[in-house]
């Protein structure tokens, strides 16, 4: 660090460095000035896109959950009103059938 104070010391001379210190300081103020004023033209660009999605998300959620509860609802009713399966009768023991023989 001293390094570099007395090369700029060399270079400038000692009349010169508190002007360098003042624009330096002036400059990084606007540059911050500048950042600042950027992150916040960003935020509020990206907050509206935001907020639609969030709305448009819960929406389609909220129509998600109101068809699965029709969907459930209609399944139970039909449950309901379907009577129990009965079992089909069994058939009837058939006579044996001889084998065809249709060697000569």
């Amino acid at each position: 660090m001293l390094l570099i104070f007395l090369v700029i010391l060399i270079f400038f001379g000692p009349k010169k460095i508190p002007e360098l210190a003042t624009s330096l300081g002036k400059g990084l103020r606007k540059f911050r000035e500048a950042k600042d004023g950027l992150e916040d033209q960003l935020k509020t660009a990206m907050k509206e896109p935001m907020e639609a999605l969030q709305t448009a998300k819960s929406n389609f959620e909220m129509h998600v959950n109101a068809a699965a509860e029709q969907v459930h609802e209609t399944s139970k009713a039909l449950e309901a009103n379907v009577p129990a399966p009965t079992p089909a009768p069994l058939p009837a023991a058939a006579a044996p059938v001889p084998p065809v023989n249709t060697l000569p």
